[in-house]
């Protein structure tokens, strides 16, 4: 009844009591860090530190909590000490972070990127935070649900998790990203690595991403917050709230949204894409309980819902797509300066379902089944447990221990129609009670070997055993194998290094060594007769795959000064027993024709490539940001580019920034794609292109927040290169939205 209440009785009154002053310094060194942001957690209210880290920053009454994050090191938490509180100056140390993460913090103000060229502004989708970040790209299979990509690699290669939590995708043919669980009223921030060096979140060879969202906040008393909005290149309308609620050691969130899409339109007077809206929503509860400052429960429910979902450009559509999800967390945070400084447990389990079939279609039309309807079903159910621990040691080192342990049941199958009379309905197991289970631990230790030398050393054991449960699936397995036992135990040791050399707190160079793996995944290892819509092939599982081995390396440098900033890095990536598809010749008896493949390992291959980002202040509020990435990838067993390498992109803009009134005008560009793999997939080469959009902002009377821009403004047709059967982008889009925060 209590927290009912809270909703009904509670005034959003925040009386500025108090004024903290301070300077934030480097852990290592003691100088001042440049423009590091500090953010009253729960809150919207913050400030950045000057050149020589100093700050001040005005405390709304009932604040518990500081965010403090810069670049080139880690995000801490401090809580607000009654010391801090009596006026007198203090410092808050940072550690540096050794490995390069892009962060997008997001706020009802917009969400900062911890990367030059990103705009802070830009937040109507989670697919517009990580596309700001250089190296990071989308395969589209429609106007949905975009799979992320990592500087050429995807699927299984990268490691996508929702604070922390493994989610499993229930459609066979990858249409159910994590990504698309999560709408950005729900992210805090979202954490980017790239490459094998950081092996906390798993044992990938391509990066991770972690969407961190939202949590309720025991500083603010209440908050209700609205957006509604209209786009119109598909007609989408949408719209989100967001409340929660405090009183002493007990805060509750809650969120929900609403999309709905009608068939898009490409650029160039193209027609309408037929079959390309989509519906859904999305809710979030959280509730979360502090009965000491060292320790937090929090409860979490995130549900998502998907329906009539078109793919013009694959066999059929997703009738519905629904996922759930449940986590409970306990932090412990100490301020006292004992160790461990900070562990967090958490237990977790989630539910996802997916619907799809071809009844709307014309199946007498297509090449492949043709005059048959395939209804088709999918489901994962993952339970898991995952707890890190965060020590500090003396000098600003430190070691952190994570424990890493979940079980994944999958299951997929279809049934196949016919249009014409007497033929008889077959079914097919694609996914027989598939179990993964996975246990690992991994260790990481950052040393100062001097006064500006780090190191990072990581180090990581995974455990995977695994097998197919289902009579019906082990026998079809078994028969094409030629083996009476489908289990498989996976062991990997993965180990990465990364040096690096401080100039200054603003200036940092890099250098990091790698040698990881990434499993296979349940598909690989244990699909039956899946659908590539890549190559157009029939793919069937193989239990005897070997991990994919990388061996990599990276140098960067960062620079975040007062008037500019810079970040770029070079990479190179080889990649053993590399997962491909070769026709399977015990289906098709030596024929050259080929509709049928099974996973194999390939000798390997190889890629390489680099981005750069920078952003210059010409004035105050003004600044221009560019930046550009290229991934050069190539099969060296078949001599040939690998597929779905992204071109050479880029980015550049002119901003004005002026908090709730801002404005931008940007122009993107990618390059011809002509290295296109020939063999193993018969992907077809895309133009280049170039479009420019232009957004902006203003505060309206009543508190209200206006938002309006135009997207592909010249109204270019163009294709992503990623994109699946050439499907286009939309064309011009006016947007508008209108937020409203209480």
């Amino acid at each position: 009844m209590r927290l009912i209440l809270l909703l009904v009785l509670l005034t959003p009154a925040q009386v500025i009591a108090q004024s903290l002053h301070g300077r934030v310094l480097d852990h290592a060194t003691m100088e001042g860090i440049p423009l590091a942001t500090l953010l009253v957690v729960g809150t919207d209210q913050g400030t950045a530190a000057d050149i020589d880290g100093h700050f001040h920053l005005d405390l709304p009454e009932g604040a518990r909590e500081l965010r403090v994050s810069a670049v080139g090191y880690t995000s801490e938490r401090f809580l607000i000490t009654d010391a801090m509180r009596s006026g007198e100056p203090f410092h808050l140390h940072l550690h540096p972070n050794v490995i390069q993460h892009q962060e997008v913090v997001v706020s009802a103000d917009g969400g900062a990127v911890r990367d030059p060229a990103a705009s802070p502004h830009v937040q109507r989708a989670t697919e517009d935070l990580m596309d700001r970040v250089p190296g990071a790209d989308f395969i589209q299979r429609a106007n949905f649900a975009w799979e992320p990509v990592i500087r050429g690699m995807s699927g299984g290669q990268i490691g996508l998790v929702i604070d922390g939590i493994k989610v499993i995708g229930a459609c066979i043919d990858e249409m159910d990203p994590t990504s698309a669980y999560v709408e950005v009223e729900n992210l805090e921030r979202l954490d980017l690595t790239k490459g094998g060096f950081d092996l906390s979140s798993g044992s990938q060879i391509g990066g991770a991403i972690n969407l961190v969202t939202q949590k309720p906040s025991l500083s603010d008393p209440f908050s209700l917050s609205s957006e509604a909005g209209f786009e119109s290149a598909s007609g989408l309308r949408r719209g989100r709230v967001v409340a929660s609620a405090s009183e002493g050691d007990v805060g509750v969130r809650f969120s929900y949204s609403y999309k709905r899409a009608a068939d898009f339109r490409p650029g160039g007077g193209a027609a309408d894409v037929a079959g390309s809206g989509y519906e859904k929503n999305n809710y979030k509860a959280d509730v979360a309980w502090q009965p000491h400052h060292a320790h937090r429960l929090e409860a979490s429910f995130l549900g998502d819902n998907a329906w009539g979902v078109g793919y013009p450009v694959l066999l059929m559509d997703a009738t519905l797509a629904k996922a759930r999800i449940y986590s409970l967390t306990h932090t412990l945070t100490p301020h006292s300066g004992g160790a461990p400084h900070h562990v967090e447990t958490k237990v977790y389990h989630n539910t996802v379902d997916h619907w799809m079939d071809d009844f709307g279609r014309d199946v007498l039309e297509r090449q492949v089944m043709r005059g048959m309807n395939m209804p088709m079903y999918g489901l994962t159910r993952t339970s898991g447990l995952i707890s890190t621990a965060d020590i500090r040691l003396d000098g600003g080192n430190r070691v952190g221990v994570t424990l890493d342990a979940y079980r994944t049941k999958s299951f997929g199958d279809m049934w196949m129609f016919s249009v014409f009379e007497g033929i008889q309905d077959m079914y097919l197991l694609n996914l027989g009670d598939v179990v993964v289970n996975h246990a690992a631990l991994a260790v990481n230790g950052t040393y100062h070997l001097s006064e500006r030398l780090s190191l990072r050393a990581d180090a990581r054991m995974d455990v995977s055993p695994r097998d197919v449960k289902r009579e019906e699936s082990r026998s079809i397995l078994e028969g094409r194998w030629d083996t009476d036992d489908l289990s498989r135990t996976y062991v990997l040791g993965n180990l990465s290094t990364t040096l690096e050399y401080a100039f200054s707190p603003a200036t940092r160079v890099r250098f990091g060594m790698a040698n990881v793996s990434r499993l296979p995944t349940h598909i690989e290892n244990y699909g039956h007769y899946v659908y590539n819509y890549v190559d157009g092939y029939f793919y069937t599982g193989n239990p005897d795959l070997k991990p994919e081995r990388s061996r990599q390396a990276e140098i960067g440098i960062d620079h975040w000064g007062q008037r500019a900033g810079l970040r770029a890095s070079v990479f190179a990536n080889h990649v053993r027993n590399y997962i491909i598809g070769e026709g399977d010749t015990g289906l098709t008896e030596g024929s050259s024709t080929y509709r049928f493949r099974v996973y194999r390992n390939a000798d390997a291959a190889l890629l390489m490539g680099g981005e750069v980002s920078a952003v210059a202040e010409l004035g105050k509020g003004i600044s221009i940001a560019g930046a550009g990435s290229y991934t050069w990838g190539q099969n060296l067993e078949f001599d040939e580019p690998l597929y779905l390498m992204p071109p050479l992109s880029g980015m550049l803009s002119l901003r004005a920034d002026r908090g709730r009134r801002w404005a931008e005008l940007e122009a993107r560009m990618a390059m011809p794609q002509n290295r296109v793999s020939r063999q193993v997939a018969r992907e077809d080469g895309t133009d280049g292109y170039f479009i420019l959009n232009v957004r902006g902002s203003l505060p309206v009377p009543g508190g209200a927040e206006l938002k309006v821009g135009v997207e592909n403004l010249l109204d270019t047709f163009y294709q992503e290169h990623l994109s699946f059967g050439n499907l286009p982008n939309e064309g011009r889009n006016l947007y508008v939205a209108l937020a409203w925060a209480y």
